[in-house]
This record gives C-alpha cells, structure tokens and sequence, in this order.
C-alpha cells in the first residue's frame, strides 16, 4: 500500500487557526496578528495539515474570517492583509495538493479510502457522481457530491443548468453501470470452467461454493451446468438433481435418462454413443461439460461448460448499446465515469459547463474566491465557497 504525506511543507491552516485562540471576529485590525504571525508562533508545533487531510478533530479553534476580514485603512495594513491572505492562500492550495494525491492513489488502488471524505469521494467515483471537495471552517477536509452541494456560488441560470446536467448525468451513469455488470458477468462465465478445470488439476483450490460444489461433481463423474443465479453470481447445477424444468416432459425424460448413465459408463469404460464417448473425453481431460438434446431432433450431445455454450444470447449485446453520451459534456463525464475516476463539473470561460477530474489545480480553482476589485483582497464573503 502507497503511503501519501498528508503534510505539505510549512504549516497547515488547521494549526494557524489554534494558535489564534485569543482572537475574535470583532478583534481590530490594529490588534489583529494576521497568518504571517500565526504561522511564526506556530513555529515548534506539529503540522496541522496532517489533520485537515485526514479529517480528524481540530481543538480551539476560532473562525477563519476573522483573520480573512481584517484589514486596514492605511496601505502597510493593505499589504500585510494581502501577505497574509496569499499565504492562506498558499497553505490551502498544499492541501489540494496533497487531496488530490490521495484521490488519484485511490483510482489506482494503491491506497485504501480510510478518512469520511476519502469514503465520499472514492464511492462517487465508484457510482459515476461528480464530487466536491472542500475545507470546512476548522480546515478540515470535506467531500460531498456535487448534487447535494451548496451551488450558491453560482447564479440562478447557472445553478438550473448545473442540476440539469446532474440528472442527465446520473441517467446515464446507470446505464453505462448496467453495461459494466454486463461485461463483468460475461467474464465470470467466460473464465469459470477453465478455473474449474484448474481446481480439478490441482493447481488451484476451490474458494467458493460454486467451485468446491462443480470440484466435487467433477470427482465423481457427474455432468454439470454453470450458470448466473438471480443476483449474477455463479452456480453450478448437477443435471442428475436438476428438475429440468425449461424442457418438456419427453424432452426431461429422456436427457435425464442419459445423465444416469454416464457415473457408470466412466467408471466401467463402456461408452456406446457418440455422445457418451465425448462425455468420456472431457470427464478424462479434465474439462467440465453437461448433456444437452436438440429441441426439433432430441438429439442428445455432451458439450463443455465454455462460455460460448453456457452464456446466455441476450448478454452478448449490451444492455444499453447507447449511454446517451450525445453531448462533449456527457462524453467528458462518460470517460470518467468509465474509469472509475472522482470529477466534478463546473464552467468555463465561454459558460458552458464541463467535467474536469479533481486534480490540484481543478480544485483550487474550483474553491478559490473571485478577488474585490477595490483592493484585490479576499473578503470574508468571497471566501466563504472555499468552506462551503
């Protein structure tokens, strides 16, 4: 398992804001130290960025605004309020840095989602969800999907086109799922005798039920079906005990009249038909394989538990031949969506909305405030959507 540093260089704005226990939102701007001052106490202090990353509890903490809030009259407090910003700034982007590391170690599977947000985050990757990850007002990293999210930083417009998309996201996201279990299924059925195959040999041993049952029936001459059960895992159904219920009744009879010949065939070496000598083959090969009879001929034939023979027609096309990924917004999401990869949608220059994957740099302009025109000073208002 990789190990991801949850600790940028410098100090985590989780320990800024501790060490500012004696302020308040009514401090002064005269009074008021200011980060560039919280970060020269905080000197000797664990990094608290380690516990914003991981989510953990931040003790005696103020609020952030009122440090963000301050600001003077006079242009050295105008500087020293824009030094101190910048590096909050600084400080909140190193933590996007190390978010986004974790994120995209967890699409890779080298490391396992173990904080509340990390859990957020991987299962809307997993369920095809944009997701939003952001600080809350103890610095503390959070991660919620983008559906349920706080949008207020956009306008009403924006805000309808955004959820908009969320639904045709969403619609599709299920269908692009249903092709993936699909595929998954035709996989299992595709692999399943030759892993029964290798069991037999030796070379594996059984795990799961379906495979210790097809082993033990494989030992004891008995010709097997292999199939899906109603919640798409695999099962093994010996033909000497199956009802034979999709066939009719002459049709039962007589397969099943078969299947009881083949345990003492094999065992005595006595195969008279061309079928029974092929059930001899694959019993000594190795090969699991059941009786099967024509519907028009009532021919009876042995064939092998391959998933050509055993996979239903209707899975081999897809459920949803087209995702409706008819839009580049909805071909943008149906990659991610795809690769199991975290992304959230939001606008760009031209207005138009598009999915970007949360890598550092999506997300911290995704959270960075737009800057007053007056002062080019964050306010607290404008910082509010990093917190939100």
């Amino acid at each position: 398992m990789t190990t991801i540093s949850a600790t940028p260089p410098g100090y985590g704005i989780a320990t800024m804001i501790q060490q500012a226990t004696t302020a308040t939102s009514t401090t002064s701007s005269a009074s008021l130290p200011g980060v560039s001052g919280l970060i020269q106490s905080a000197v000797g202090t664990s990094g608290g960025m380690f516990g914003a990353i991981a989510g953990t509890n931040v003790s005696n903490t103020i609020n952030i605004f009122s440090v963000l809030g301050a600001g003077s009259s006079s242009s050295g407090g105008t500087i020293q309020s824009s030094l101190d910003q910048q590096k909050v700034t600084t400080q909140t982007n190193a933590i996007f840095t190390n978010v986004a590391a974790r994120i995209s170690a967890m699409e890779k599977g080298t490391y396992k989602p173990q904080a509340d947000w990390e859990k957020v985050a991987d299962y809307s990757a997993q369920t095809g969800q944009p997701v939003v990850v952001s600080l809350n007002s103890k610095g503390q990293v959070q991660a919620v999907p983008q559906s349920q999210a706080d949008l207020s930083q956009y306008n009403v417009q924006q805000q309808s086109k955004l959820q908009s998309a969320m639904t045709d996201i969403a619609t599709m996201a299920g269908k692009i799922e249903a092709n993936a279990k699909n595929s998954t299924w035709l996989a299992d059925l595709s692999g399943a005798g030759n892993d029964l195959s290798l069991i037999h040999s030796g070379a594996l041993t059984p795990q799961s039920s379906w495979e210790q049952q097809g082993a033990l029936l494989m030992e004891t001459h008995q010709p097997f079906k292999i199939s899906l059960d109603s919640t798409g895992n695999l099962q093994v159904t010996g033909q000497l005990t199956d009802p034979m219920t999709d066939l009719t009744p002459t049709q039962a009879t007589l397969l099943r009249k078969a299947v009881e010949t083949i345990p003492s065939m094999i065992n005595n070496n006595t195969p008279t038909t061309s079928w029974q000598i092929d059930a001899q083959n694959y019993d000594q090969s190795g090969v699991p394989y059941y009786l099967d009879i024509d519907p028009i001929t009532n021919r009876i034939s042995a064939k092998q538990d391959s998933g050509t023979n055993i996979t239903p027609d209707f899975m081999n096309t897809p459920p949803y031949p087209d995702v409706g990924d008819n839009t580049p917004l909805l071909k943008q999401a149906a990659t991610f969506i795809q690769n199991k990869q975290a992304f959230l949608l939001d606008f760009d220059t031209t207005g138009k909305i598009v999915a970007k994957a949360l890598t550092a740099t999506n997300l911290e302009k995704y959270n960075n405030p737009s800057q007053t025109p007056s002062s080019g000073a964050l306010s607290s208002g404008s910082y509010m959507s990093l917190y939100a």
